[in-house]
């Protein structure tokens, strides 16, 4: 698993055996033994946590500059960075989740919908859940299946409204503003396919559309994609996982090695 480092790598590996130490190792044994720059990989993880312990683990290793973080984290920068071209102010504040459920309310409010009838928090679900799949409100428009996706349009349009208003984005933004940039804007794509030549990404059962998508856009330059994960041990169907994306893995790339 550490020494396979040309194309696409599935590694499938249960709980406790190692998945991090196999990322670390592998970024270690790039930049040692395979002369990687550094500044050329990046690993993504799903928590703070996780992301602080691997950058731990590599600075034991003699491994730093490596790009290290969470999705958001990732997508935050980039759109920091390049975000203006969309009509993202650099400066943008990201609204935590009593903030989004304070402006739901606020929203539902402008269009006359009944809290009390609607709960806001699943008006904010099936919002986060439309971004999550790369729907923006234009969009979800054309997949309306009941009275209840009209209600959720309605509270959605005004809430992408408040929120751009104020130069602010919520955590699904990040994911789903930088794969609109990356789908709009193939040069700033191109700088970032160039920049890296491996992209990995930990916990992979835990990936939804926005994030696979995003793996997907930063390794086509190179094909080096390496995705670790536990089909077996997804917990973040409640966030919009899509475990599909493991299961699919091989299919978009018949090319991938499969590790177990």
């Amino acid at each position: 698993a550490v020494e396979t480092t040309e194309g696409p790598l599935l590694i499938i590996a249960g709980p406790g055996s190692g998945k991090t130490r196999v990322i670390t190792h592998r970024i270690a044994y790039l930049v040692k033994s395979c002369g990687v720059t550094p500044y050329r990989i990046a690993a993504v993880t799903f928590t703070n946590k996780a992301a602080r312990e691997m950058t731990k683990r590599l600075t034991d290793l003699e491994c730093d500059d490596i790009t290290i973080g969470t999705f958001h984290a990732f997508c935050s920068k980039i759109l920091r960075r390049d975000g203006s071209v969309i009509g993202l102010d650099s400066n943008f504040v990201i609204y935590d989740d009593t903030d989004q459920v304070a402006l739901i309310k606020s929203s539902m409010k402008d269009v006359e919908i009944d809290p009390k009838q609607y709960a806001p928090r699943a008006i904010q679900s099936s919002i986060s859940n439309a971004k999550s799949q790369l729907l923006d409100p234009e969009e979800f428009s054309r997949n309306i299946k009941n009275y209840y996706d009209e209600i959720v349009l309605r509270v959605y349009e005004q809430y992408s409204h408040r929120l751009s208003k104020s130069s602010a984005v919520d955590f699904d933004d990040l994911l789903f503003k930088a794969c609109t940039l990356f789908k709009q804007f193939p040069e700033i794509t191109n700088k970032y396919q160039d920049r890296f030549i491996h992209f990995m990404v930990d916990e992979f059962q835990d990936t939804n559309v926005a994030q696979y998508s995003i793996a997907k856009q930063m390794s086509q330059k190179y094909h080096n994609l390496c995705v670790v994960g536990d089909p077996d041990q997804s917990i973040y169907s409640w966030r919009n996982a899509d475990i599909r994306n493991i299961l699919s893995f091989q299919s978009d790339y018949p090319k991938a090695k499969t590790i177990t």
